[in-house]
């Protein structure tokens, strides 16, 4: 039985072939990320930046907004969100954000990509279980949608 003391972060490794700075580039430009995170970017994806990325899902439109937090190509990208921020009626902007690194280190067969979402304990007991369900599926997915892109465009 999972508790919502141990809903406090999601880690996920991936082994993509492609090098580091094409898994970077589909990471951080705007177009690329567009592209295969399904989604449309808007704003400048800069640290200090926030963007905002709307996603089409069988019919249904998520808007949500994403701050930048670090860039250091082509090792690590940070943002943080308000994940499970769907709602059009709902303000998520008093509520706590989670944060995702992801990591990229050369690897035999191209990059190792580590991901991990933190801060799902600061998240609303109402709101936890199912926003960290919903991205523990969701990053395992998203993932190889990063890595069948990537690895396409080499």
């Amino acid at each position: 039985m999972t508790t919502t003391a141990e809903l406090t972060r999601i880690d996920r490794t991936i082994e993509i072939k492609a090098p580091p700075e094409r898994v970077w580039r589909a990471l951080t430009n705007a177009n690329e990320l567009s592209t295969w995170f399904q989604v449309t970017v808007e704003g400048d994806i800069a640290p200090g930046n926030e963007v905002w990325m709307t996603s089409v899902c069988q019919g249904n439109v998520g808007r949500f907004r994403v701050r930048i937090v670090e860039m250091t190509p082509p090792t690590r990208f940070v943002w943080q969100w308000h994940p499970g921020a769907v709602d059009p009626n709902i303000d998520y902007s008093k509520e706590p954000r989670t944060t995702v690194t992801f990591t990229l280190e050369p690897s035999g067969s191209g990059t190792r990509l580590s991901l991990a979402e933190t801060g799902f304990n600061e998240v609303s007991l109402a709101r936890r279980a199912k926003v960290f369900g919903d991205n523990n599926q969701g990053w395992t997915e998203v993932l190889v949608w990063l890595s069948n892109y990537a690895e396409s465009a080499v």
